[in-house]
């Protein structure tokens, strides 16, 4: 799903709202999360039954281009690491127990 159609699936449940106006929200709420993201100020951003999400400093390293085979330095940067809710995980995995499938699906 891709944010147009998060946005006509809004659009459809709200008709009492515009279009214009569910895709500018769209836009505030995933500006607010990058600039809390790329901020000091936060350790991380937490949307409650959904997940975290959190900065991590990836270290400097050695690789190698896949290309020519030749060694390079990969710098240290930073990534996004998300991990899910507990409700979240439940609900994508209410058909499994200890790694086995249930027999109420």
């Amino acid at each position: 799903m891709v944010r147009s159609e998060i946005a006509s699936e809004l659009a459809n449940l709200h008709p009492n709202i515009l279009r214009k106006d569910i895709e500018k929200i769209i836009d505030i709420i995933l500006l607010e999360i990058f600039e809390a993201l790329n901020s000091d100020k936060f350790s991380g951003v937490q949307l409650r039954g959904f997940g975290n999400f959190s900065t991590k400093i990836q270290k400097a390293r050695t690789g190698r281009n896949p290309k020519n085979s030749n060694i390079i330095q990969i710098p240290e940067k930073k990534a996004i690491k998300w991990k899910m809710s507990k409700t979240f995980f439940n609900s994508l995995n209410k058909y499994f127990t200890e790694n086995k499938i249930s027999d109420t699906h």
